[in-house]
């Protein structure tokens, strides 16, 4: 293995298809920001051992360790949200070895200039609420170490002007980081509520509001599998209303229309939440039919039959009534998804044969 394919392995700690594209971009930047974090106080506690300043050299070391932490808890499985315990790990740490090297001043007092790293890093694990109030907390507590009359919390001595400066550009740097966060999220609030619209609108009838085929299939796969799993029965149910081109060429095909949504509010009123329907064609409707067998699946297809035909229509001082030929089909464990609908598409063409108005299974 190469050291680029090392360090993108390295980087990759934790990400898995599951997670989705958002949560594995927030861990891979956690596991940046962690090995940025544990290389560079390696490196600056080593140099401050060879300077021969044990304290800082130690502190530098455990900021190391706990910051490596933090990349080893994204390996673990046994903790629930890794992510979280990891984000918290590398926010609360960094916010501490800040405040050390404000109240000790580090190197020469050269300390306090690491503390523009806070606000990127808070804000990126916290979001804008929870990262502010992060930022707040920290500008509290290094703003009570800076300004106690006469430096007595502290261990070094900055003036004045120096302190004042530090924090009104510290804290322009937090104000432009949390307005570049709040425009972030609104932003990808926006595009994952387009998304959302658009991915809905993707898996539905626009006529009917019904799910149409593409949406459908994703339900007979989920429902198939889990039949197949848990070893249920599953009925899948194919619907056409009889001479519809009739209804459209007599009397128009916004009455066609309001017959199409019609039938959709009827099917669903007899169908229970785990049922589903879809509009799978022009004038045909597909009910998936999960825990239901042939013969339940019949007598709810004999119920749907006489409440559409008893149904009437009016259209100017004309009224009318459509009737439904259905086609069942129980899945069997040898069935593909394809060939249940297939076989429920030929009882339906078999009760067209017959005269109309009925229901076969086989």
């Amino acid at each position: 293995m190469d050291f680029k394919s090392f360090v993108l392995n390295h980087l990759n700690t934790g990400v898995v298809q599951t997670n989705g594209p958002e949560k594995n971009q927030q861990i891979f930047i956690a596991n940046l920001f962690s090995f940025i974090g544990y290389a560079l106080a390696f490196l600056m506690g080593v140099s401050a051992f060879i300077r021969q300043d044990w304290l800082l050299g130690s502190v530098l070391l455990i900021a190391c360790l706990l910051f490596f932490s933090s990349h080893l808890i994204l390996r673990s499985k046994r903790i629930t949200n890794p992510y979280n315990v990891s984000a918290n790990l590398v926010t609360s740490s960094l916010m501490l070895l800040m405040v050390y090297l404000v109240y000790t001043g580090g190197v020469n007092g050269t300390g306090p200039l690491w503390i523009y790293i806070v606000p990127p890093v808070v804000l990126f694990f916290g979001g804008l609420r929870k990262g502010t109030r992060n930022l707040a907390l920290f500008v509290l507590v290094i703003s009570i170490l800076m300004f106690y009359p006469n430096n007595e919390w502290l261990g070094t001595s900055y003036t004045f002007e120096f302190k004042s400066r530090l924090l009104y550009s510290f804290l322009t740097v937090s104000c432009l980081f949390a307005l570049y966060e709040y425009v972030r999220q609104n932003s990808f609030q926006r595009i994952k509520e387009m998304s959302q619209k658009y991915e809905k609108q993707a898996m539905r009838d626009p006529l009917s509001g019904l799910l149409n085929r593409r949406g459908m299939r994703e339900r007979l796969q989920n429902e198939f599998e889990r039949s197949q799993r848990y070893k249920n029965d599953l009925t899948v149910m194919m619907c056409d209303i009889d001479h519809f081109k009739v209804v459209n060429d007599q009397y128009g095909h916004d009455k066609g229309d309001d017959v199409i949504i019609n039938l959709g509010a009827i099917f669903e009123s007899c169908l229970r939440k785990n049922d589903s329907l879809a509009r799978w064609g022009g004038e045909e409707y597909l009910l998936l039919l999960p825990e239901t067998n042939g013969d339940q699946g019949m007598q709810l297809a004999e119920k749907l039959r006489r409440k559409i035909a008893e149904t009437q229509y009016k259209h100017d001082d004309k009224t009318f009534s459509v009737t439904i030929s259905i086609g069942l089909h129980q899945i069997a464990a040898t069935d593909t998804i394809n060939q249940a609908i297939t076989k429920a598409d030929t009882n339906l063409y078999k009760a067209k044969k017959q005269g109309r108005n009925r229901c076969i299974i086989d």
